[in-house]
């Protein structure tokens, strides 16, 4: 289903701009990251009716995350990133999800994942004007007994229980979210996911995260790969969905400063190293 146009024109840098009722909002930016936070939203509008099928558990606190990191990222550089965000509750929409799933056919929910997307591909293609490539998070939060972070890349567990030789395979590195870094880069596919400059070394020693040098694999553990949105905005700049753990993470305010700021640092290192972007 092709995006529709943004219902305003999106392109004043920390301006916020919003989609009918208020649902979606996206906050431009003038940095060559974009992130999308889709499972933090609270409103429950009785116009829309609640979803009967897929997942409907709210992410805690990443909206709150999401706003975080682009303050760090702004303190950082005095340029903010792109930042979309869902304010359905997830028992209304999932805009992580293809659009029968996502809507449930309720032509407001539908409208609402139409805006969604569109501003993410407006905010990429901003990042493609201004700087040719980027960096899209899709930012989400986990329940999962082990607290750090999931990095996924569209790669299973299974995958990334395998050998550094075995994900070093061209077909794995062509059906990752790093897919076109890995195009350009000198380094083995495995590096790039899980070595020192990977952006698990890069958070190292200070955020947990998986893969990682430290933990190189989910093993038996829970893990998200990624999900529709990692898949579908990963084709013109590479990206990732991260899943944040609640403890020392998401549970305050100083817990979010504290990590947005790690995490911004581990950013823009891998930027730096595999884009050769400045953050």
């Amino acid at each position: 289903m092709p995006p529709l146009p943004a219902p305003v024109a999106c392109s004043t840098p920390g301006v916020s701009c919003f989609g009918r009722n208020n649902y979606i909002e996206y906050i431009p930016g003038d940095l060559p990251i974009v992130i999308s936070v889709p499972h933090g939203g609270a409103l429950t509008p009785a116009s829309i009716p609640d979803r009967t099928l897929g997942t409907t558990t709210t992410d805690l606190n990443t909206i709150d995350l999401g706003r975080a990191i682009s303050a760090a990222l702004t303190s950082r550089s005095a340029r903010a990133p792109h930042l979309v965000i869902v304010h359905l509750r997830r028992t209304k929409l999932d805009a992580n999800r293809e659009i029968i799933e996502a809507a449930a056919g309720n032509a407001d929910a539908i409208q609402a994942w139409n805006e969604y997307h569109a501003f993410i591909e407006q905010a990429m293609a901003a990042v493609q004007l201004r700087s040719g490539t980027g960096v899209y998070i899709d930012l989400h939060g986990h329940s999962h007994a082990k607290q750090r972070l999931e990095l996924g890349y569209l790669l299973s567990a299974s995958t990334l229980d395998g050998t550094n030789a075995q994900l070093d395979a061209p077909a794995v590195a062509s059906a990752s979210s790093l897919r076109l870094i890995a195009r350009e880069s000198p380094l083995l596919f495995s590096d790039l996911l899980r070595g020192p400059t990977s952006l698990g070394g890069f958070l190292q020693p200070d955020v947990a995260s998986v893969p990682s040098p430290s933990i190189p694999t989910p093993g038996g553990d829970d893990y998200f790969s990624g999900g529709y949105s990692t898949s579908r905005h990963t084709a013109t700049i590479p990206g990732l969905q991260i899943e944040c753990n609640f403890s020392g993470v998401r549970d305050s305010a100083n817990n979010r400063a504290s990590f947005a700021g790690r995490f911004v640092q581990a950013l823009a290192l891998f930027a730096q190293t595999h884009l050769g972007l400045k953050l």
